[in-house]
């Protein structure tokens, strides 16, 4: 097996090409997401940190901060900044942890029940302009390769 440095494209000097870099399109897709997933939003009451959360919190009702923060891949402090802003909009209710005291738990109000439906639309938009041309083996082929790097690099 060809040991996988052999397999990046280096320029003349032996240094990585970035577009050869793996790492380079990946960050580019994300920016990319993150741009169209934000210009989605323009005009609704979410940004897209609240949309994660809308989307997290409408599988899995009462979640801990942390746990959202961990679903939505984001970090503590911010979370718990963006649901304190959700909840001075009145779209989640916090209480103490059920299992956990020092813990806090989030919920969507009916308020923000009320945006599932247009978030799901958003992902929807996004999720089709980014797989455009897509089938469901490519699809599948590249959420396992990404499932794989991302456990390699735990």
């Amino acid at each position: 097996m060809t040991p996988i440095l052999d397999l990046i494209a280096m320029d003349h000097d032996q240094r990585l090409s970035y577009d050869a870099w793996p790492f380079y399109w990946l960050t580019r897709a994300h920016a990319r997401y993150q741009e169209a997933l934000a210009s989605a939003l323009e005009g609704s009451e979410m940004d897209p940190t609240s949309w994660r959360i809308i989307m997290v919190l409408k599988q899995n009702p009462w979640m801990t901060v942390s746990d959202i923060a961990a679903q939505a891949n984001s970090k503590l402090s911010a979370m718990t900044r963006a649901i304190q802003r959700m909840q001075s909009k009145g779209l989640v209710e916090l209480r103490e942890g059920q299992r956990d005291r020092r813990a806090t738990e989030v919920t969507l109000t009916p308020r923000g029940e009320a945006l599932v439906g247009p978030a799901v639309e958003t992902a929807r938009h996004v999720f089709n302009r980014a797989f455009a041309g897509f089938d469901e083996d490519k699809l599948a082929q590249l959420r396992a390769l990404l499932g794989d790097m991302a456990q390699n690099l735990r």
